[in-house]
């Protein structure tokens, strides 16, 4: 389950990145300050559709403020890339090992 606590670091590293205000993302994201602030101190996550809202203000996606990985990088689609070609070679191997055993 993705943690709400890193949620909002990503939300609050964008802010600062973009030198903006958590009260100009909840204006734009069309939140009450008052709500937003809530589910910060609290840790909520917020509903998916306000989290949409938030991502939509911050120019950003929900998949980067959820992870922290932004998906459009080289660097992190390599890897991921590399990581299937290693599942790949796993399920080749269970594979051959299942009709081993018939």
């Amino acid at each position: 389950m993705a943690d709400a606590n890193l949620f909002w670091e990503n939300v609050k590293k964008e802010i600062l990145r973009q030198e903006t205000t958590q009260e100009w993302v909840a204006r734009k994201a069309g939140i009450s300050f008052n709500t937003f602030q809530g589910w910060i101190s609290k840790g909520i996550f917020p509903r998916a559709d306000d989290a949409q809202k938030i991502a939509m203000a911050l120019a950003t996606t929900v998949d980067y403020l959820v992870t922290g990985m932004v998906w459009n990088n080289k660097k992190s689609v390599d890897a991921i890339f590399t990581h299937i070609s290693e599942i790949n070679k796993h399920l080749d191997a269970l594979t051959r090992a299942i009709r081993d055993l018939r």
